[in-house]
Order: C-alpha cells, then sequence, then structure tokens
C-alpha cells in the first residue's frame, strides 16, 4: 500500500503547479525513482489521480472525493469543508461574511487530514477544489438536459449546456447527444466569467472525459463514448479524428480569436499543450498606456485606459465599461459612502441591481517608486463616534493619531489581506482585522469600522501627469514617510536583480562570502557531523517589509529602545518549505510537532534541537533547516495553555513578546505572532560520511 505521506506530497506539488503535471516533470519535481512514482500512482488509482494520456504526452492531474458543504446551515459531525465559495474563487467582497475562510480551522483541518490532505495551502486547496467539486462550476441547464435538449435562450443562457452525468463522470450513453465538451466556446466563456482559468477549465474536462471512459467500461461498454458537439459541416477533419485531438484544435482556434475583454485578444495557444494562463482577464490597468505609450500595444495582458480607473458591469457574458465612470469614482473615493444612486451601485457588494460590478485599476502606489505617477493611491479610514471617517494618522480632535498611516496599512495589507496588524494610538492598543475591516480596541473590546479607499484622480489631474515623472523626494522624506515604502532599503547583501513584486526568490550564496560563513558558523556549533552543501538567502519583499515595520512597532512600545532579534533554528516537515517561504511560518501548519511551551511556532538556539523536526526528502539523504530573523523582545517563561505570551505584572495591558523554555538559559523561543519572524535561509546539509561507522 502506497505510503499517505507520500501520495499528499503528490497532490501538493500537482496543486503547486496548476493542478496537472507531465510525467517527466513530476519525477524532476518529487524526486523519487520513476518506477516508484508509476507503482505509487497505479495503486491508489483514479481516487487520487488521473493519468491522461494525448497524442506523445501523459500528464498526471491531481484528484479528490473533497467537497465544500452546500447547505447554509449545517450542524456538526459534516464530512465536508465548510467554507466560503466566493472567498476561495477570490470574489469575496462582503466586509463581514457569514461563512468562513479560514481553511485552517479545527474542523476543516478534521476534514482535510481524512482525505489525506493535510499539508495544502489555501492556493494548493483552491486548485483541487475548482478541478474537482461541481459545486464550483456554474449551474447546469435544467432545460436543455431534459427532452429535445432545446433551450430558448441558447446563446444567451447563463448556464451550462453540458450533458450533467458527464460532470459526475457517470454518462452511460456511448453516443450521448448532448454536450461533453467544456471547451466549446460558449461554455468555456461562461466557466472564465465564473472565475475558473483556461487551465482549470482544460483540466475538468480531462478529468470529466477519464472517468466518463472509466465508468463506461464498467458498464461493459469496451466502445469509447462519442462526445458532441462534432465538427461543423465546413469542418475538414473525418469521422476517424481522435476526439482529443478535435477538443484542443477547437480549443486552440476559439483562444486565438475570442475576445476575453472589449480590444483585447488573447494569445493562441499550441494545440498540444495546457492552455496557457499569461493571457486570463486581468483587472489591472496598464501604468505605462496611462501614462503615455505601451509598446506591446494589443499584446498587453493589462487592461489599456485613458484614466488610471475604469468601472465595468458584468452583462450577458461580459464585462461592459459603464458610461458614469468618473462620477461612480467620485463617490467611490468618499469613504462615507456605500453606493452611487444613478447608475445604482452598491460598493460593498459590488454589484448593480444583482449584476457583479468591478474596479479595474492601476497598481498599488506603495508597490511602485515614486516616478510612476499613475499608480493608485488607497487611504485607509476608520470610522469615529460621530460617524466621521478619519483617515489613519491622522487626528480627529477626541483621539490622538495612529502609529499607522495610510502607506503602512496598504503594505500590511497587501501582504496579507486576511490577516491581523496590533498598532497604537496614544496609550490605548488596537488591532485590524483585514479580512473583517474592522478595528478593535484590545481593552474596552470595541470595534470600528475600517475602509479602504483610492483618493479620487480627475481627467484633469491625468492629462497634468501624462509624459511626466515624479521629481525625486527628499532623503529626509523618504526616509520618516513610512518604514513600509518603496524606499525601503533592503539589505545591502540582497542581490537587488532577485525582489519579486510577489513571493520570493532563493538565492545560493558563495561559500567564500562573509554572510555564508557566519550562518554555517552558528549551524556547525550543534552539528559538527554533518555537512553544509549549500545555504539559500531567502529574499521576500512583502515578508521582510511586514517584519521591518513589526521591529518598528516594538521599538516604540519599548520608548525607543532596540528590540532582541535572534538568528534561531526551525525544522520542519519538507513540503512545508514552499509554503513558508512564500507566506511565513503558520503554527497551525508548520509548529504542530509541540506545544509544550505554549500554542506558537518554535525556534531554537541549536540546530541540533530543529534536525530532530526536519524530514529529509524521500530517497535521498539530504536535510532542510530554516535559520530565521526572530524579534524575540521580552520574554515570559512558556506554558502549554499560552495562545499568547502573558501579561506583563508591571503593566496589565501590555503582554510579553514571546516565551522561553528557561528564563535563565533560553534555547527555545516560542513566538505567537507572525510578523515578528522573517524566514531568512534554508541550509541544504547531510550527514558526513566520515562520521558513519562502518
Amino acid at each position: 500500500m502506497s505510503d499517505p505521506v507520500v501520495c499528499s506530497f503528490i497532490t501538493k506539488v500537482l496543486c503547486s503547479k496548476g493542478g496537472r503535471l507531465g510525467f517527466q516533470e513530476l519525477f524532476q519535481e518529487v524526486q523519487l525513482p520513476e518506477q516508484q512514482v508509476r507503482q505509487i500512482l497505479e495503486d491508489v488509482g483514479q481516487e487520487r489521480f488521473v493519468i491522461q494520456k494525448e497524442g506523445s504526452s501523459t500528464w498526471v492531474l491531481a484528484v479528490s472525493s473533497v467537497r465544500v458543504c452546500v447547505r447554509k446551515e449545517c450542524f456538526s459531525g459534516c464530512s465536508r469543508l465548510h467554507l466560503c465559495k466566493l472567498y476561495l474563487m477570490g470574489k469575496c467582497r462582503t466586509r463581514i461574511c457569514k461563512y468562513s475562510h479560514d481553511i485552517f480551522s479545527e474542523d476543516n483541518q478534521k476534514v482535510l487530514k481524512n482525505h489525506q490532505l493535510s499539508g495544502l495551502n489555501e492556493d494548493d486547496l483552491r486548485i483541487l477544489l475548482l478541478q474537482n467539486d461541481p459545486f464550483f462550476l456554474p449551474d447546469v441547464c435544467q432545460v436543455y438536459n431534459k427532452g429535445e435538449e432545446k433551450c430558448s435562450q441558447r446563446a444567451n443562457c447563463t448556464k451550462l449546456h453540458i450533458c450533467r452525468f458527464f460532470l459526475k463522470g457517470q454518462c452511460r450513453f456511448p453516443h450521448c447527444k448532448r454536450s461533453h465538451n467544456l471547451l466549446d466556446p460558449d461554455t468555456l466563456a461562461l466557466l472564465l466569467a465564473e472565475g475558473l482559468d483556461h487551465k482549470i477549465a482544460w483540466n475538468i474536462q480531462s478529468i470529466c472525459d477519464h472517468k466518463t471512459a472509466a465508468f463506461c467500461k464498467e458498464l461493459g461498454q469496451s466502445k469509447t463514448y462519442s462526445s458532441n458537439p462534432k465538427p461543423t459541416s465546413g469542418g475538414r477533419r473525418s469521422d476517424a479524428l481522435n476526439w482529443t485531438e478535435y477538443r484542443l484544435e477547437q480549443a486552440s482556434s476559439l483562444l486565438t480569436s475570442m475576445q476575453l475583454e472589449p480590444a483585447k485578444a488573447v494569445k493562441a495557444v499550441s494545440p498540444t499543450e495546457p492552455l496557457s494562463t499569461e493571457k486570463e482577464k486581468s483587472d489591472e490597468i496598464c501604468l505605462h498606456y496611462v501614462w503615455r505609450f505601451c509598446k506591446y500595444r494589443n499584446n498587453c495582458p493589462l487592461v489599456h485606459c485613458d484614466l488610471p480607473y475604469c468601472w465595468q458591469k458584468y452583462i450577458g457574458n461580459d464585462w461592459h465599461n459603464i458610461a458614469e465612470n468618473k462620477e461612480i469614482e467620485k463617490a467611490y473615493c468618499d469613504p462615507s459612502l456605500t453606493c452611487h444612486w444613478n447608475p445604482d451601485i452598491n460598493f460593498c457588494s459590488m454589484t448593480s441591481n444583482h449584476a457583479p460590478v468591478r474596479r479595474l485599476s492601476t497598481p498599488s502606489s506603495v508597490t511602485k517608486p515614486t516616478k510612476f505617477v499613475m499608480t493608485t493611491k488607497w487611504l485607509w479610514y476608520w470610522k469615529n463616534d460621530l460617524g466621521q471617517w478619519i483617515e489613519y494618522g491622522n487626528q480627529d480632535g477626541q483621539h490622538q493619531g495612529s502609529s499607522l498611516g495610510s502607506d503602512d496599512l496598504e503594505n500590511l495589507f497587501l501582504a496579507e489581506p486576511n490577516g491581523t496588524i496590533q498598532f497604537e494610538a496614544g496609550s490605548q492598543q488596537y488591532v485590524i482585522n483585514f479580512k473583517e475591516m474592522t478595528q478593535r480596541n484590545l481593552l474596552y473590546n470595541t470595534k470600528r469600522e475600517v475602509r479602504r479607499r483610492p483618493k479620487f484622480v480627475s481627467s484633469e489631474d491625468v492629462k497634468t501627469k501624462k509624459g511626466h515623472t515624479a521629481g525625486p523626494v527628499p532623503v529626509s522624506t523618504a526616509a520618516s514617510a513610512s518604514p513600509l515604502g518603496p524606499a525601503l532599503n533592503y539589505p545591502l547583501e540582497w542581490d537587488r536583480s532577485a525582489l519579486p513584486a510577489i513571493g520570493y526568490k532563493a538565492v545560493e550564496l558563495s561559500k567564500t562570502s562573509h554572510e555564508y560563513t557566519k550562518i554555517a558558523n552558528l549551524f556547525q556549533t550543534t552539528m559538527s557531523n554533518y555537512v553544509i552543501k549549500k545555504i539559500k538567502r531567502i529574499q521576500n519583499p512583502s515578508l521582510w517589509q511586514v517584519f521591518q515595520w513589526q521591529k518598528e512597532q516594538m521599538k516604540k512600545k519599548k520608548g525607543g529602545q532596540n528590540v532582541e532579534e535572534k538568528l534561531l533554528f526551525h525544522g520542519t516537515n519538507y513540503s512545508f518549505l514552499e509554503a513558508i517561504c512564500n507566506d511565513n511560518f503558520d503554527w497551525r501548519i508548520c509548529g504542530t510537532n509541540g506545544t509544550v511551551f505554549g500554542k506558537g511556532s518554535y525556534f531554537a538556539r541549536d540546530a541540533q534541537y530543529s534536525h530532530n523536526y526536519c524530514q529529509h526528502k524521500a530517497n535521498s539523504k539530504e536535510f532542510v533547516l530554516f535559520v530565521a530573523q526572530v524579534l524575540v523582545g521580552d520574554s515570559a517563561k512558556g506554558h502549554s495553555t499560552y495562545s499568547r505570551p502573558p501579561a506583563k505584572s508591571t503593566d496589565p495591558t501590555r503582554c510579553y513578546d514571546s516565551c522561553v523554555d528557561n528564563l535563565m538559559d533560553a534555547s527555545i523561543y516560542i513566538i505567537f505572532e507572525k510578523h515578528q519572524i522573517y524566514p531568512a535561509y534554508l541550509i541544504y546539509y547531510e550527514e558526513d560520511k566520515k562520521c558513519v561507522l562502518a
């Protein structure tokens, strides 16, 4: 029987690559012998993986029976996940959603564990659900699936004209008269509008094809079913043409001509390869086009607009520009307004008479250098007792200004849209919940609304800025404006060519560098029987900015004194490395090995201690260990019941920053706030062969 851990790891690898991989690519990713992987795939069968042959290529797709509960109210004991469908598809705009957005909740983790999917992160789970759970597809047209399959709406129907049994993999008719083609132009347009991309649509088609063929085989129908619609009479293909080849060619032809946005065509895709996601629908406006000129012209993957914003309404099967663009934008920029009356638009639900509405925008100003003058400046507001909306960092006459400004919050929000962050205003401490868009006083537990709205830019402003760049910012201004602004200085040793806007880059250190020597010496203090193969520096600009902001906040709490920072080790499962480098440490996933001193992420002074929690890759002798920069601050003795550091006896309103195993000689540190951690290095090492006894 196959190892569940290995199966889970293969599923994670597939989902991290969009849900499918070619055979050879999969072998390289999992770094297991080809024969072993083939045996695993054969043992678990199509309950976990589908093997699809298309021409000379063989693909492996991730499959699972895990499903999201469709009940509006559900009692305990349900075997399904309880998650917001719109959130998983990136479309939940409700300020306070009644459905869960937390895949790491206790109930959801039990479900994932039962399906052997505990190692998946949110993005992995999203891919797996989208290509397996029919709940995420548009509704199937019931009229089309009855009688003579005639729907009066035809091309205007907003429901899928697909055989409903095919989507379940249970169509028993070898020559079904209803369509089994999800890549038909009208059907694919509905899938794209729902929020699925081309690759996911392709994967669903392959999985349904495979399951239906297997179902027919079980029924004793050796002849492969025929999928409709057939090629048009003007086509040059014979009936003997393999259906898969026809479907791929049809999809390629469709994507060459289909317009996903007005005046924006989709790049042609090779009929022998999965559809590219490079040309998916974008909600970002091209900075260069608004500013002056875009050299990519119609081939640009971004939207071309004359203003840095554009309001659109979803009508039929496409997004259409709204004529009252500037009027709507002006209303939206006012934080006190929740709607626009003519036309009727609800800014909270982003709908207009029940139809979806969206705002296209240029990138946030905090993500680009100041010379880009057409970026969108986002302002953050909170609502005071008088119902007035006050921008963060400003005083309202009753309360002191917060230690956070709009740029600070914008950076923190972009780094973790569903996270929380603590800050101070005068003597009071608050926490902002980005997911709920609320601010809570930690002492009185009072809640206030929070809103994020753009700064209004008129047509005249655009004309004035067009073709110009911002002048140089005085050093004093740039340095004091925000610890998270674009002018932030990264460590001097960082490679400036490896600073991605999202995610991270791993840069291998030179063995002759001072940086390498420092980390190697720290490691070998307790690991002399092991030899380092390489050390990689993790460069994640988003996590670094949040880490610097957290350091500033802790420094302010100490009256300007420096905060104690340490380089500490952390060992974890190999499958969690990618998630940690991207999203930081999360004790609920990568810190479950022990909670003796509290429910947090554990870090060790000695590499030898963390090594005990390392799990090397299968069929490999190589281990990988994290070295993290940790703001330990003021520490208290830990306890298994702690879910946050205890309050200080000298000031009950303030808590310690971390917990330790021993106050006199701390060797283990427990961190409850992940912003106090930056995953700095990965050490790859093996046992020294000279130390192995024969």
